[in-house]
């Protein structure tokens, strides 16, 4: 039988105690910093186009004539083993996108309605590319990538000394 300060969380904040209550809130997911550059389409730069891709009026185009996995590339973006989110703006005129893939394999279903995709996922290679691709037949666009790590209110740290706390029966302990 646990008692209430064991069952605390260091992901919560504790907010108030009462008898036999400990009223906390966890916190929304936090984000780490965005890992795309030039998600927006500002400017033709920062992304590999493949055959029938271009980069024009803030959105990464495609006009139908884009061939196998080779759509649009952003290198530089995962780290094997972390939380990511990938959202983009999707518009479908023809065909559609069947590749989403970003340290390993997200998506190979078969968007074909404009919308906002968002995918969660941990990555499973160290291929640290964002790949999203059509068909041969895909006409349409992509805007406002993002990729960023989940970090969930988790963290790392390493101390050089043993660490004290007050336990349940208010008695200093060392950890």
């Amino acid at each position: 039988n646990m008692s209430l300060l064991e069952k605390a969380s260091i992901i919560t904040t504790p907010t108030a105690y009462g008898v036999g209550v400990l009223n906390s809130i966890k916190p929304a997911i936090p984000f780490g910093e965005e890992l795309i550059v030039n998600g927006n389409f500002a400017t033709d730069s920062n992304w590999i186009k493949g055959t029938g891709w271009s980069i024009s009026n803030g959105k990464a185009i495609c006009d139908g004539s884009q061939t196998g996995n080779t759509g649009l590339q952003q290198s530089g973006v995962a780290v094997s083993g972390k939380i990511y989110k990938i959202q983009f703006d999707l518009t479908v005129d023809a065909g559609f996108i069947n590749y989403v893939n970003l340290g390993g394999w997200i998506d190979n279903t078969n968007l074909t309605t404009s919308n906002t995709y968002t995918y969660y996922t941990t990555t499973t290679t160290n291929t640290d590319n964002l790949g999203i691709a059509g068909d041969s037949n895909f006409v349409g666009s992509v805007d406002n990538v993002s990729v960023v790590e989940v970090t969930d209110a988790d963290f790392d740290f390493t101390r050089t000394s043993s660490a004290t706390r007050v336990n349940p029966d208010y008695l200093i302990e060392t950890v």
